[in-house]
């Protein structure tokens, strides 16, 4: 599927946001990981899996995770039948094994938030999907951004030329003048996809989308970057989303 340019850039999982532009550049660690699980709940489980994440993470194991939850609503994802998203960074590979072994050993000793959270999650989820990667590149701190967030997804087998060709893009006027986040996702397992990366873009505000949509995707800088990437990459859709809670909180 070629890429649409009245969709690109703007993006799932509210993964990463902040009121600043994007050309305040912040390297993010090469070893980061995350993951999602994209969840159908069971009938009228919503609000007892969002509170009983709320106490676990509230909780002293919840607390003592090394990274980020975030925890969001999809708005947008044509006829998938998810609805919300689980979202867990982590700065490496090391410490995402080692949460998981503290938090599974605890898990099963029973007695403890780690046993009532495994607990409160089986009960409220009829299935999930899930899918593990890094952040391949960013503009814009990580974590934070109230606007509307999409995920982009895309395959490429030349991501080091597609991520220069975006990275020269942000260069100019148009790029530069970006109110929101933006990054370059690569899977590292993300099953029988039609992509094996993605982009993340949140916006400011409600208004800086408005403002995207009415004047920056349809600029020369973004029309020269659309055939760059067309002709190396290709897009199979997007899904939009909101975030409703982050832990620690943004």
């Amino acid at each position: 599927m070629r890429l649409n340019r009245a969709f690109l850039l703007s993006v799932l999982l509210t993964l990463f946001t902040s009121a600043v532009k994007a050309d305040d550049h912040t390297p993010v660690s090469p070893t980061n990981v995350w993951t999602a699980q994209n969840i159908v709940f069971k009938d009228g489980q919503q609000q007892a899996f969002r509170a009983g994440l709320a106490k676990f993470m509230n909780s002293d194991m919840g607390k003592s995770m090394p990274g980020q939850v975030f925890y969001n609503w999809i708005v947008s994802d044509g006829d998938a039948p998810a609805t919300h998203s689980l979202v867990r960074v982590f700065p490496s590979m090391a410490a995402w094994s080692n949460w998981n072994v503290k938090y599974f050993t605890a898990a099963a000793s029973g007695n403890n938030s780690s046993a009532e959270w495994g607990k409160t999650f089986a009960a409220s989820v009829d299935s999930a999907s899930t899918i593990t990667a890094r952040i391949h590149k960013s503009w814009g701190p990580v974590g934070a951004a109230s606007g509307p967030s999409e995920w982009v997804p895309f395959y490429t087998e030349d991501l080091a030329t597609f991520t220069a060709d975006f990275s020269a893009y942000m260069q100019t006027p148009t790029g530069k003048g970006f109110k929101g986040t933006v990054a370059i996702h690569e899977c590292i397992a993300c099953g029988e996809q039609g992509f094996n990366a993605g982009f993340t873009v949140n916006h400011e505000s409600p208004e800086s989308f408005d403002e995207w949509w009415s004047t920056g995707r349809n600029s020369e800088d973004f029309t020269r970057w659309v055939a760059k990437a067309n002709a190396i990459a290709d897009f199979p859709g997007n899904w939009m989303s909101a975030q409703l809670d982050s832990y620690p909180a943004q």
